[in-house]
């Protein structure tokens, strides 16, 4: 903590900190001043990348207004600097029953606009991000691998290589061409695993030789197999590395291509 005021007290978070987890109280809201915030909805085993907050957004006024516990987790994907204040000091300055009125309902909107349940029932295509990106990404989908990816990764070269790898902080390696991901003892992915790669247009996952294979929207691919590569669709493409029951798995969105 760098400082309090009448306003509130500044915080600082390190990336991979956690701010709040699902369910717990709400004790106060956050005003982001610098560096990036992931919101992330877990369902058991399962997590789904809600939004990523930037600063001027504000976190966890939606749980405040509505006095309950927290309905998502909240992860620093960087260093991230806040404005902490109470929940009582933010409710006391919506005492005008209009500003009140304004407040409940952008709260209301707000967690319409995460459509937790409609993405948790796999009756909608939930939003990838709070800021929208144009291009493909990565991220967990999995607890496992998000806890330690913590945010969403955008593919710009290809082939792209995810895999495993030994890191002394537990966080990922991300670099212009490959995600490496920090499971030691976790044998369902291979140091290099699946690859991505561009072809006539499309993105396509091909497995590198991996010992248990990798399923791609429920196709078993092998490198020694007779289906080794398969092609990506537009939106949500769930990746295994391993059989069905492995726990790593990941997301991977591929925007809706633009008519010429």
């Amino acid at each position: 903590m760098a400082a309090t005021g009448n306003m509130g007290e500044q915080v600082q978070f390190k990336a991979g900190d956690t701010i709040y987890e699902q369910e717990s109280a709400s004790e106060g809201v956050y005003m982001i001043l610098d560096g990036q915030v992931e919101i992330w909805r877990h369902e058991g085993d399962t997590g789904h990348h809600i939004a990523s907050l930037r600063g001027g957004e504000l976190l966890g006024e939606v749980s405040v207004i509505e006095r309950k516990t927290h309905s998502v987790t909240a992860k620093a994907s960087k260093a991230t600097t806040a404005l902490f204040i109470t929940a009582e000091a933010f409710r006391k300055s919506f005492a005008d029953p209009l500003v009140r009125h304004v407040v409940h309902t952008l709260a209301t909107r707000l967690r319409s606009s995460y459509a937790i349940k409609e993405a948790l029932e796999g009756t909608t295509e939930p939003k990838a991000h709070h800021f929208k990106s144009t291009k493909p990404t990565i991220e967990g989908h999995s607890r496992i691998v998000a806890d330690r990816l913590l945010t969403f990764v955008e593919l710009d070269e290809f082939p792209f290589t995810v895999g495993n790898i030994a890191t002394a902080d537990g966080h990922c390696v991300i670099g212009a061409t490959s995600l490496k991901v920090p499971l030691k003892g976790v044998h369902e992915l291979a140091d290099n695993h699946f690859e991505i790669v561009k072809r006539d247009g499309a993105l396509w996952i091909r497995d590198l030789g991996s010992m248990q294979g990798t399923l791609v929207n429920g196709e078993k691919l092998s490198k020694y197999a007779m289906n080794a590569i398969a092609k990506l669709r537009a939106g949500r493409n769930q990746v295994i590395a391993g059989g069905p029951d492995s726990p790593v798995r990941f997301l991977i969105m591929i925007p809706p291509q633009k008519a010429d």
